[in-house]
């Protein structure tokens, strides 16, 4: 699939907060190394939330534990369904054990960085509706001279979030290793899913053309567990997005857990 690009829909709250929190240590890691300071104050800002369950948010790493047992589960089955498939399967599953047993800590060192660091929280407070402070009048000012010390300042944050990380990349590329993609069409830019009744679906992942997408194609999503509506819109610059009108190819893929 690396010529496709991917459109992640969450039909359960954990598979909401997994996406969640793998694009904001995507974009964490992303920001660190390209040196974008507001960027990674973003991204930071978002893992706090998840992190620290703020904002209408649960606490993520229970989440993700979570997750990790549905993903073993759902491997332990398939590993009967699929004897051939078993010694993979298994090496899979001791991965998950070890990563659980990491997780079981609740990572304080990481939260206590994002709950505790001053510069994290005034950007939070850029953010509130009445900046009575005045942190938007100086946040812009400080951030570049602080940032001359980045590596010494956010590497901790960093280190302390690599088992959180490593947890999330493992359940991403394990959707990948054992979920089947499936070859669709949505005739006249238009397309519906219906799950299998009885089936424990969490997440549906849209695979695109990366050709179609930089064209300004891009999926509209929209149902919940029972049915999912799929339109294609062209996203031009400077115009109103436009629902396409010709066929337009695509993969999915229902993943089985998380639900």
């Amino acid at each position: 699939m690396t010529d496709m690009v991917q459109f992640s829909f969450a039909l359960s709250p954990r598979m909401r907060s997994f996406i969640e929190l793998r694009d904001a240590l995507a974009c964490l890691e992303s920001a660190r190394q390209s040196g974008r300071s507001i960027a990674w104050l973003h991204a930071a800002c978002d893992l706090h939330d998840s992190m620290l369950g703020d904002q209408g948010r649960k606490n993520v790493v229970p989440e993700i534990t979570s997750l990790l047992l549905d993903m073993q589960s759902y491997l332990k089955k398939l590993s009967d369904e699929v004897p051939k498939y078993r010694e993979r399967i298994d090496q899979a599953c001791d991965r998950i054990t070890a990563q659980i047993k990491i997780l079981q800590s609740g990572l304080p060192d990481a939260t206590n960085y994002l709950a505790r660091d001053a510069l994290i929280n005034a950007y939070l407070n850029t953010q509130k509706k009445h900046d009575w402070l005045g942190h938007k009048l100086c946040m812009q000012q400080s951030v570049k001279a602080i940032w001359e010390n980045s590596e010494v300042r956010i590497q901790p944050l960093h280190t302390a979030l690599a088992p959180l990380g490593a947890a999330v990349s493992t359940l991403d590329g394990m959707f990948n290793d054992f979920v089947r993609w499936q070859e669709c069409i949505a005739v006249g830019g238009t397309g519906h899913i219906t799950p299998e009744r009885g089936s424990c679906c969490g997440l549906l992942v849209i695979g695109i053309p990366k050709e179609a997408v930089s064209n300004g194609i891009i999926p509209d999503i929209s149902g919940n567990k029972l049915a999912i509506r799929l339109r294609f819109q062209l996203w031009n610059p400077g115009q109103p997005a436009q629902d396409v009108s010709e066929d337009q190819s695509y993969t999915k893929m229902l993943i089985p857990v998380g639900a």
